[in-house]
């Protein structure tokens, strides 16, 4: 029994040494001798479930923000590409315009060539006619007469300078 006492006594002896060592402390950076372990207290289930429907609350919430950043992010990604084709055809119709704009000034160039052309052949041909030889060909030849006044009837015409004549006119 001595035995069991001496062991009991040291182990006394070492708690008190360290005891009377943990109440004087000295200097002024203290270190603790011994760290107290975290003590867990035992939370009661309702603890759990409202930790698990905080947990599923927040999974909703984060998944709720991602479709909306999804649709948020293709409603970007559509304007993006409207507003890309809106400025490709805008400048496929500008290019189509300049090539018509160029195509139109060259037109006027040869349609205004092809006047010039015309009237040149026109003042060659008017030239070339003789008009007293036509008359005395229609008047000796083919025995055309000027009409006289009686012959001659006026009208109006509302239209054009074109008339046509479907029944005689009438005296």
């Amino acid at each position: 029994m001595e035995n069991r006492s001496r062991v009991v006594n040291n182990r006394t002896n070492r708690t008190n040494k360290t005891n009377k060592a943990a109440e004087y402390q000295y200097g002024s950076a203290v270190r603790k001798l011994q760290a107290v372990p975290e003590v867990r207290t035992y939370e009661p289930k309702r603890r759990d479930e409202e930790r698990e429907q905080e947990r599923r609350l927040r999974r909703r919430e984060i998944r709720r923000n991602n479709r909306v950043n999804l649709i948020y992010t293709t409603v970007l990604v559509s304007c993006a590409a409207a507003v890309f084709a809106i400025c490709y055809q805008y400048l496929n119709v500008q290019s189509a315009i300049k090539t018509n704009s160029q195509t139109v000034v060259e037109l006027q160039n040869q349609l205004n060539s092809l006047k010039a052309e015309n009237n040149s052949h026109e003042s060659e041909i008017n030239a070339g006619i003789d008009y007293d030889a036509i008359y005395d060909t229609a008047v000796n030849e083919l025995g055309m007469v000027y009409p006289s006044r009686s012959q001659v009837v006026g009208y109006d015409s509302k239209e054009s300078e074109y008339v046509k004549q479907y029944k005689d006119i009438s005296k």
